[in-house]
């Protein structure tokens, strides 16, 4: 039975379980503990499939996994139409969990194609070949939810152990897997469902020697202090959390601003690892540039490298009612010189393979093989933005936190909105779609000061989608067009501010925008922005060449410009 019949007999009611601290589910929902309530059946198929039969038809009697506080005694269990997988099972319950609780927590279940990804990097990092290996170490997921994750190492471990004495494999297991959430619902669910895979090695252990099977996931915090892992693999919660003194004080070196959950998960994952470690880690791809994440890739580049990442494209369809940019970002504990990039969209397309950053600023990841020349010259550029003389900041007005003071007519204290439906290449031009909201009245000469923009700048639009065809949308606000906008203008924040830092920038205003609006400067960038947005802080990060090669373009317009650039960014 497909993942998607599953969710559609449970009514699509659900996703993901696995956060840290205290539980924010709280009980399951009547559907979740339906789901719950069909384990037993589900595993005694199971056992017979295998040529079991007595007290290991029974879940409760064959694993070691304290039983959930459920009444299994009712007969409202849900029951499949067809036999499903152990993957197909967890995923039902976690699509019949509360969906509010599910987005706010940020908590999705992981698609068995991406589960298998994310164990495959990590086996690629850890140096398996082709073959099956035993696992060297302990395999931990954090954040184990359903146990997605855990069942493709689990797998592996298993088929490579056919040789080994059944006992033995069995009693090893918690030494090799171990899942940990805070649900303790999905965690006996995950427990079961692991215990399943190893139902043909129980099978082949002579009747008097068995013993029943390991949980092999707990109730736990994922963040934690856990002994060593050789491994983690997850797909941790992710969304913005307050933390108290103590917590900020423990993750300080992780934090810069805002605390993001999966931050948390990464960098204290990594202190887990042992000598020979690998992360493997199914996150948004924000932490690649964001200003709030440079603190965590001082860390992640300080004490691992990156081995791997691959983007998943289709953000739609990744987790259920969620648009956010993923990737698989695997690191090793051991030295790393080359990254390979790769983008999953059903098969996999390796991309190119470039230098392994280094560094806290930006990443520089190419995310389509032609991007990969530009992007590896850039980045060994030795200027950027701010070091050009130029700071970029975001638009002031925020509108829905003035909307009683935005109006469609022009008034003395009223000045015009700059929205960035308005920023097309080059200029920007009144769209009609803004009229209605296109004029903000001023309060004296303080919000004068903050809100209104004087002086001619470049602007940027600050949000985008992986779809347009340019990332970066750049329009000169010169004099003439500042003229024909009153003489001065409101930026709103979805657009993007450049304005000198000097009297005299290495590039003069209309050259940045002209460079800024070039394909190699929008393939820079896009290599370079971690998310859907171009932040302030990425546009400030932009790589650009020496002094020479700008001295150069101060003399250039129009095409040729254009043609120095696309020089200057080519791989020679």
């Amino acid at each position: 039975m497909s993942v998607q019949l599953v969710a559609r007999e449970l009514g699509a009611r659900g996703s993901r379980t696995a956060t840290a601290g205290p539980d924010p589910a709280g009980a399951p929902t009547q559907a979740a503990v339906e789901v719950l309530r069909s384990v037993p059946a589900w595993w005694s198929r199971r056992a017979l499939t295998h040529g079991l039969s007595g007290r290991w038809l029974d879940v409760f009697q064959a694993v070691s996994a304290p039983r959930p506080e459920i009444d299994f005694a009712l007969d409202e269990a849900w029951t499949p139409s067809d036999p499903i997988s152990g993957h197909a099972l967890g995923l039902a319950y976690v699509e019949a969990l509360d969906a509010g609780v599910r987005s706010r927590h940020g908590r999705h279940y992981t698609p068995a194609d991406l589960a298998e990804r994310v164990w495959t990097s990590a086996r690629s990092a850890l140096g398996f070949g082709v073959r099956a290996r035993p696992l060297p170490g302990l395999v931990r997921d954090p954040a184990a939810g359903g146990g997605a994750l855990l069942l493709p190492p689990l797998r592996e471990h298993l088929s490579a152990s056919a040789s080994v004495d059944p006992s033995v494999v069995l009693a090893g297991l918690p030494q090799r897997i171990e899942g940990i959430d805070t649900d303790p619902h999905a965690a006996w669910l995950a427990a079961i469902i692991l215990a399943a895979e190893a139902l043909p090695v129980l099978a082949r252990v002579p009747e008097t020697r068995r013993e029943p099977l390991p949980g092999l996931v707990r109730v736990g915090d994922g963040l934690a202090y856990h002994s060593p892992a050789r491994v983690v693999v997850m797909n941790p919660p992710y969304g913005r959390v307050r933390l108290d003194a103590a917590e900020r004080e423990r993750f300080a070196h992780l934090i810069k601003g805002h605390a993001n959950l999966y931050g948390l998960f990464m960098g204290h994952a990594l202190d887990s690892l042992d000598d020979s470690g690998v992360l493997s880690a199914l996150v948004p791809t924000s932490f690649t540039a964001g200003a709030y994440f440079e603190s965590l890739r001082e860390v992640l580049t300080r004490d691992a490298c990156l081995k791997s990442m691959t983007w998943v494209s289709d953000r739609g369809g990744t987790f259920s009612g969620v648009l956010q940019e993923t990737c698989i970002a695997t690191f090793s504990k051991r030295q790393v010189r080359r990254t390979a990039i790769a983008v999953a969209n059903g098969a996999v397309h390796p991309v190119a393979t470039v230098a392994t950053p280094r560094t806290s600023g930006p990443w520089l990841l190419p995310r389509r093989a032609d991007d990969a020349p530009v992007a590896a010259v850039a980045a060994a550029m030795p200027n950027t933005l701010r070091s050009l003389g130029w700071r970029a900041s975001t638009g002031p007005l925020v509108w829905n936190r003035r909307r009683d003071d935005i109006a469609s007519r022009p008034a003395r204290d009223r000045h015009k909105i700059v929205w960035a439906a308005d920023i097309v290449t080059g200029e920007v031009l009144r769209h009609p779609s803004r009229d209605q909201l296109r004029y903000l009245r001023v309060h004296g000469v303080r919000d004068e000061r903050v809100m209104v923009l004087t002086e001619p700048a470049v602007l940027v639009q600050r949000t985008t989608a992986p779809e347009q065809t340019r990332r970066l949308v750049v329009a000169d606000l010169d004099e003439r067009s500042l003229e024909a906008w009153g003489g001065s203008a409101v930026v709103e924040n979805h657009v993007n501010v450049l304005r000198p830092t000097t009297s005299e920038p290495k590039l003069d205003r209309a050259r940045l925008a002209l460079v800024l609006s070039t394909v190699a400067l929008d393939r820079v960038m896009r290599s370079t922005a971690g998310s859907v947005a171009v932040s302030a802080y990425e546009l400030g990060s932009l790589r650009f060449p020496a002094d020479d090669v700008l001295k150069a373009w101060s003399s250039l317009e129009g095409d040729e410009l254009v043609s120095a650039v696309a020089e200057s960014y080519r791989d020679h």
